[in-house]
């Protein structure tokens, strides 16, 4: 897995004596951006606890000449590692005159690992080329397919001490997002809350785990497929007890068109991976969307929409109590023909 294999190649560097004098880092998950710095900060910190050799930079509060300046800067420590935060060097449309990290790029203080720490990169970018020729370039992407994520999951349990079966671990993740850094700290509130218990288990997660209102959305069209207009209106009542009204609307008519996108490509031919590129969600929320789809018609998604734009206008313009009108559409959804 991509995520993995850049935080073992960070310890890898670090235990042969390698780190980079220059380094890149960039990519979609801050989480795993944040666990590699720890991990690089810690190597720095056991050369000087007090955190001296470590400077991170503001590239907005500094220009490129001054930041090499620091770079270049001697230590009465043994390594030194200097950080350029937010940096949008890489980018199409910046304006700073590089030519100071050019130059530096080509004699590096090997005492000094520059680290530059980006959200995204254009490799097209003369600056972008002259550092991956130079230096390390790492990025840090998220798991992208629903097998990834539970094998990231299943990683960050060994690392606890903890496990979960197969079906625990799919609706953990299911429950409280695909988001690295959620995940994490939801798998430290287990940790504390099954104490000495080696296997964690769906009643643990149901029981001390925040559960995300993309979940329940999913549950609550779920509860709609099969006609079950009380387990429906149960979830409705347990998301508007944390979210706002219209923010439930708004996500179910966001599904109802992606799910209404889903069926529209079956019915030419297609099938699941052509599902992010023509909806632009990612992979693991497309397989999801598709096999929800089928569960439901073609006409029963249509009407949904439009109950669901009749509900935003009552909403909008004070035409009842937000939870009783969105109860009295989701009765309505439970009615709807299915094919």
């Amino acid at each position: 897995m991509v995520e993995l294999r850049e935080i073992e190649q960070i310890k890898e560097s670090i235990k042969t004596g390698r780190v980079p004098s220059i380094y890149l880092w960039y990519g979609e998950d801050r989480f795993l951006i944040q666990e590699g710095f720890q991990v690089l900060k810690s190597f720095y910190f056991t050369m000087d606890p007090s955190g001296g050799g470590i400077e991170v930079l503001d590239p907005k509060a500094l220009s490129p000449a001054e930041i090499v300046e620091r770079a270049n800067t001697m230590s009465f420590f043994a390594r030194r590692l200097v950080v350029v935060e937010e940096a949008t060097y890489f980018q199409d449309g910046q304006t700073a005159d590089l030519d100071p990290f050019l130059e530096y790029f080509s004699d590096p203080n090997p005492s000094t690992c520059l680290l530059f720490i980006a959200e995204s990169v254009h490799r097209g970018r003369k600056f972008y080329k002259a550092l991956d020729r130079v230096g390390e370039v790492l990025e840090f992407c998220a798991p992208k397919r629903p097998q990834e994520w539970m094998a990231w999951v299943q990683s960050e349990l060994k690392v606890r001490g903890k496990a979960m079966d197969t079906q625990v671990l799919s609706g953990f993740i299911e429950w409280v997002g695909h988001h690295t850094g959620v995940l994490s700290q939801e798998l430290d509130k287990l940790v504390v809350f099954v104490g000495d218990r080696t296997k964690i288990s769906m009643e643990d997660v149901q029981a001390i785990s925040t559960r995300t209102i993309e979940a329940s959305i999913f549950s609550l069209l779920d509860a709609i497929a099969a006609r079950s207009s009380e387990k429906a209106i149960k979830t409705l009542r347990d998301v508007l007890r944390e979210e706002h009204p219209l923010k439930v609307l708004t996500l179910m008519v966001r599904q109802v068109r992606l799910l209404l996108g889903c069926d529209a490509l079956r019915k030419r031919g297609g099938n699941v991976n052509e599902v992010p590129a023509l909806l632009g969600i990612k992979p693991y929320e497309a397989q999801k969307i598709w096999q929800q789809s089928i569960k439901l018609s073609t006409k029963q998604l249509s009407q949904s929409l439009v109950e669901c734009l009749n509900t935003d206008v009552a909403l909008k313009t004070g035409g009842g109590d937000p939870g009783l009108l969105l109860e009295m559409m989701i009765i309505r959804f439970c009615e709807g023909e299915l094919a």
